[in-house]
């Protein structure tokens, strides 16, 4: 993760994006200091956070417009070339998202029975551990640890699960 600042309204933001994203990062600050700008010089808002509202508003009209653009000149191409199959069926785009999906899950499945045996072997061990030390104390530590594990597991699950969901849907519609 690399961070990067950018201005808006005279003011400094730093922002974290992805290795490899820093000038888009600088460019699009830029973009919304234009924008912002532009709207404040022509008396629009009466103050800075109005003013930020109102410049989102007008950058996702410009977003929408474009992409209500784009759509037009997809359907008008439609119309004039004869629709040529490109790219995996919707059919087949499921079943890589299925198996990917199902990859996960092993994965993530692994990781629990893995962190059940630690947690065994942690008990187990806990067990030997002499009366003078707190062994409740150590031992609710472990279990804790490895229910926040199962929970950050169950997480992972539940997000792909659902995006799994998202996809599923998206193909039937297309």
């Amino acid at each position: 993760m690399s961070k990067v600042g950018i201005h808006v309204n005279n003011k400094l933001f730093t922002i974290a994006c992805d290795d490899g994203q820093e000038s888009r990062v600088k460019q699009l600050g830029a973009y919304i200091d234009e924008r912002f700008r532009e709207l404040n010089q022509a008396g629009a808002a009466p103050n800075e956070s109005y003013m930020l509202v109102l410049t989102s508003l007008v950058i996702a009209d410009e977003m929408f417009e474009a992409k209500d653009q784009a759509e037009k000149a997809r359907m008008a191409a439609d119309q004039v070339a004869p629709q040529q199959p490109q790219g995996p069926t919707p059919q087949e785009v499921e079943a890589y998202v299925r198996s990917e999906f199902d990859v996960k899950v092993r994965e993530l499945e692994t990781a629990l029975q893995n962190t059940r045996a630690q947690l065994a072997a942690a008990q187990s061990q806990l067990a030997q551990v002499p009366e003078a030390i707190d062994a409740d104390a150590v031992r609710a530590e472990a279990l804790a640890e490895s229910r926040a594990k199962e929970q950050d597991i169950a997480k992972a699950v539940d997000a792909l699960t659902d995006r799994l969901e998202g996809m599923v849907k998206k193909l039937r519609r297309a």
